[in-house]
């Protein structure tokens, strides 16, 4: 078991999303910003051209920026809470180029079934 949002927790993304299998041809940087606890975690997805990626830290260019508290975070990660409520209830704030994000359907979901495993393996 890895802990929500610990740094073993994003090398375990990085693992499943080197394994995975997304689309070519897209080329998209999501950077997550989740606030509270005293300190904020912002880590960030690398979709390049069929090759996907996790970092800690902050992308030097995000297309997107998803900022939440942890509260929203570990919702949505459990599937207790989808993207489309969070952001309808104001408790999900997006900057950055969302139509590019939005037209990313097909590889977003590729990137949601290669987490499914840590997910899985996840403590909140």
């Amino acid at each position: 078991m890895v802990q929500f949002l610990s740094g073993e927790w994003i090398a375990a993304l990085d693992e499943a999303a080197q394994q995975a299998t997304v689309p070519g041809g897209v080329r998209l940087t999501i950077q997550q910003v989740v606030t509270g606890d005293g300190e904020d975690v912002c880590y960030h997805l690398v979709l390049d051209d069929g090759r996907l990626r996790v970092h800690p830290g902050e992308a030097q260019a995000a297309d997107v920026t998803l900022v939440q508290t942890r509260e929203v975070a570990a919702a949505l990660s459990r599937g207790e809470l989808n993207a489309q409520q969070a952001l309808e209830g104001g408790r999900l704030k997006l900057r950055g180029d969302i139509g590019h994000l939005a037209r990313q359907g097909k590889a977003l979901t590729a990137m949601d079934d290669a987490f499914a495993a840590v997910r899985a393996d996840t403590t909140y």
